[in-house]
């Protein structure tokens, strides 16, 4: 009786930790950081037609073009960058997008790993930046 609950108990954990797998891999931080900080002015497939993008000064740039436009490589740590704001950015111009490092940094409580989740946010976006690429 004992070895039967055992397996049963072993069954069913597996079945939860596939379960919370599955789910773990529909979820895209990356995405759901970009269509909240991001989308409203390079649109929900990045190509520079957000809600706001008719209502700014400056042509939003079509981010799915980032790899076409690079020689056929995609610029991550250029993105990462461009993301950042905190730096400037030859290529990147005058900042004309919201400097999310500083935002992201004012959203983290622990100052101790401020830097490293700022990091890993912007990291997360641009990976997801490179799924949009045609």
């Amino acid at each position: 009786m004992e070895k039967q609950l055992s397996v049963v108990a072993t069954i069913l954990g597996l079945v939860f930790v596939g379960r919370s797998l599955l789910y773990a891999a529909e979820a895209n931080p990356g995405k759901e950081m970009f269509m909240q900080y991001c989308s409203s002015c390079h649109g929900q497939d990045g190509r520079g037609d957000g809600s706001v993008s008719a209502f700014l000064k400056v042509k939003v740039p079509d981010l799915t073009l980032l790899k076409k436009n690079n020689k056929g490589i995609y610029p991550l740590d250029q993105v990462i960058l461009a993301i950042d704001g905190r730096r400037k950015l030859r290529s990147h111009g005058d900042p004309k997008m919201p400097v999310w490092g500083v935002i992201f940094r004012e959203e983290v409580k622990d100052p101790k790993s401020a830097e490293v989740t700022v990091g890993s946010r912007e990291k997360a976006i641009a990976e997801y930046v490179a799924t949009l690429q045609r």
